[in-house]
Parts: structure tokens; sequence; C-alpha cells
């Protein structure tokens, strides 16, 4: 598969409305809030980083991560990923979410990050495992949550 040149910027005014026109295929929507919802949100969580995801030139994805560990577990927590949908398919996810992990253990210090998903959403789940995440044996809610890195 060809390499892809994945760079996340973040979310500005420039780029915030060609961000909240990114959306997952029509029977994944249930399965992560939406890029407005989760802009909304990282500006009243101070530690959440919302960033569109790039390939080139093209924004191809959103994701937002704590940039500091979750005090409850000490992980990072990837708390919202997403390719649009006329991105699927083409190896941007996975480049994608290994750019994320990268990052986070680059620039944050990350030593164990997690991720959850929905139960139904089989594609995210195959994903995060190709990627190294395993099951926690824990939920949030609904959500099974993987994690990478340190023990679990």
């Amino acid at each position: 598969m060809e390499q892809k040149n994945i760079s996340l910027v973040d979310v500005t005014v420039d780029n915030w409305k060609n961000c909240i026109q990114l959306s997952p295929k029509e029977e994944q929507r249930n399965f992560v809030a939406s890029n407005l919802y989760s802009i909304a949100q990282s500006k009243v969580e101070p530690n959440l980083k919302p960033c569109a995801i790039y390939a080139e030139d093209t924004m191809t994805g959103f994701v937002m991560f704590d940039t500091v560990p979750y005090p409850d577990d000490g992980c990072h927590w990837i708390m919202r990923f997403m390719i649009d949908a006329a991105y699927q398919g083409q190896g941007y996810g996975t480049a994608a979410l290994l750019t994320v992990i990268d990052t986070l253990k680059q620039d944050y210090k990350a030593t164990a990050i997690r991720i959850s998903y929905v139960p139904d959403n089989t594609v995210a789940r195959e994903l995060y495992v190709k990627l190294g995440f395993r099951d926690t044996g824990e939920k949030d809610g609904e959500e099974i949550i993987l994690q990478l890195g340190a023990q679990i």
C-alpha cells in the first residue's frame, strides 16, 4: 500500500468549517460524535486537542485526544477518531492513527494510550487491534475500551 503523508493540524478559525463538513459513512454516524460537538467539547475541556487530519493538502478526517494522562487510569485518550466517508478504505485511517500514536508518544510522552469503540463498529475494532490496541476488559458506558502500551 502506498505510504500516506499525514499531518495533524490544529482546528482553527481557518479550517473549522471544513472540519465540521467531514462525516463518516451513513451507517457509521451513530458510532462517533459529530466533529462540531467535539470541537465544542474541546472549548470547555482544555486538555482536549482537536485536530484535522490532512493527507498532503486534503482534509481527510478528524481526531481529538487528551494532551495529559487521564487521572483515573494514567493513560492518554484518543477521544474521537474519524475518517471522512470519501477517504475510507484507502489506508488513510491506518496512516492517520499511526500519526496520532506517534504524536502522543513524541510530543506528550504518552506511555499508554486508550481508545474506545461502540461494539457494532467492527471496522474500528479491526483497525485498533491491527495497530496493537488490546482489550482492557473495561467499558465506558456501552463502549469497549482498548489500550496500547503499558501493561493492561
